[in-house]
């Protein structure tokens, strides 16, 4: 079978590999859509802060074959699966750092980017895959774990009805944010960045108020709006905003540190400015089981139209194709690989 690869110097490789051998506990998985996330881009072309050498986890797909102990999933059942699976046990979860948990680790094999891949026992026991109806597309939730990490870093702070939110980076997961924002009935919504397609894609989707990001009176825009921001996202790996989230977010206000910086990223920041004005800043990685369950459900519902996100749908033989679209972003929202 066919399983995308890193290639030692940069690029992919669509390599044959052997095919998982399927326990007793165990399910293998015909992949049919899998969605490219920035950690993906980050693995192949830039230099991540969480390395990994496996690529693609937002991964829906059929399965083709199940072990003898496996009764809660049959044949051809539809299917969306969760790569990480905490134990629910250990002193991190029970302390809501599920994330942080020894046992939530990559466990798909050989990766998501794979003509089929094998999902363990751990991760069937402590539920990582979730059936999915016929009236749900498989992009559709290829979609449900940026969402659930989207969802848990709001479940990390305080807001209320009316409040003011600024996003900066208006790529895939931005966006999300912004669609959470709506649906958690912020007054303000704002949505900055560079790429003219992404800024009228907002406009257009109705989602939030457009500002491009290199404009010197950001400031005195937002101000038509509103005197106070209450949130600032930083939904982008350029983490030299903080700076002007700093600047930007009001007194008491949070900052929430979601996009993945670069390895070994440092800045110097002015802490007078956090202290003075009361600033929380709060990052957020990854998600539960909870906050996929939550996803899942916004989605099933249609609480969020959260398929208007896709715009291209690329067959994992144009790998190189797909992630070239990714990259680039000209054009581009989210970029969903397909095996049919």
């Amino acid at each position: 079978m066919k399983c995308v690869r890193k290639n030692q110097t940069s690029g992919v490789s669509l390599v044959d590999v052997p095919e998982p051998t399927c326990g007793d506990g165990d399910v293998l998985i015909k992949m049919k859509s899998c969605g490219i996330c920035g950690s993906d881009l980050g693995n192949i072309f830039g230099d991540s802060c969480r390395p990994s050498s496996k690529l693609g986890h937002e991964v829906t797909g059929v399965i083709v074959k199940k072990g003898s102990n496996v009764k809660e999933f049959n044949l051809d059942d539809r299917v969306f699966v969760h790569h990480h699976s905490p134990c629910n046990n250990c002193h991190y979860c029970k302390h809501g750092n599920q994330t942080m948990c020894e046992n939530y680790v990559e466990c798909l094999e050989p990766c998501g980017m794979s003509e089929k891949f094998l999902i363990p026992k751990w991760n069937i026991k402590h539920e990582s895959l979730i059936k999915i109806s016929d009236t749900m597309s498989f992009e559709e939730a290829s979609l449900i774990e940026p969402l659930a990490c989207c969802i848990r870093s709001w479940k990390k702070i305080s807001f209320s009805k009316n409040d003011s939110v600024l996003v900066f980076g208006a790529g895939p997961i931005g966006v999300m944010h912004a669609m959470l924002a709506k649906h958690y009935g912020f007054g303000k919504i704002f949505c900055v960045d560079t790429n003219e397609f992404r800024l009228n894609f907002c406009k257009e989707a109705n989602i939030g108020i457009p500002l491009k990001g290199n404009e010197s009176d950001i400031s005195e825009k937002i101000k038509i709006y509103t005197d106070n921001l209450d949130l600032i996202i930083i939904a982008t790996s350029q983490t030299e905003v903080v700076h002007d989230a700093i600047n930007l977010v009001r007194k008491g206000g949070t900052i929430l540190l979601f996009g993945e910086p670069s390895k070994e990223c440092e800045l110097k920041i002015e802490l007078s400015k956090i202290y003075s004005k009361e600033i929380s800043i709060i990052p957020s990685y990854a998600a539960s089981t909870d906050e996929i369950r939550e996803s899942f459900e916004i989605i099933n519902n249609k609480s969020i139209n959260i398929k208007q996100l896709i715009t291209h749908k690329v067959s994992i033989q144009d790998i190189t194709k797909a992630l070239n679209y990714a990259r680039t972003g000209d054009g581009v929202m989210k970029v969903i690989i397909t095996n049919e």
